[in-house]
């Protein structure tokens, strides 16, 4: 972190060295309130992140249970024939669309 030069307050009023005061306070409280937004900030990541890791540990448990899965060839998806060679379907909004491949006969 770059040291920063204490400002000068002499010779300055008494006037002059109230507003300082005032403005150095206003910059005092205008830090802590962002220190504390990116606290609250800081502990809800940590919260949503815990819920996705537990979400995760939990699908992952599942499908680690599931002793068929990969042990079957794949079954073939019949495509209706595409002059592009390939069958686009919109899935949502979020997702876009899938495009399949064209299966060869």
């Amino acid at each position: 972190m770059a040291a920063v030069a204490a400002p000068s307050f002499e010779g300055l009023a008494r006037e002059e060295l109230m507003q300082k005061v005032v403005e150095l306070q206003q910059g005092l409280s205008e830090l802590s309130l962002k220190v504390d937004t990116v606290k609250g900030e800081n502990t809800q990541l940590r919260e949503d992140n815990m819920v996705l890791k537990d979400y995760l540990n939990n699908l992952m448990s599942k499908v680690g249970r599931m002793s068929s899965l990969g042990s079957m060839a794949p079954s073939r998806v019949m495509i209706q024939h595409n002059p592009d060679g390939a069958q686009s379907v919109r899935v949502n909004d979020h997702i876009g669309e899938l495009t399949a491949p064209a299966m060869d006969d």
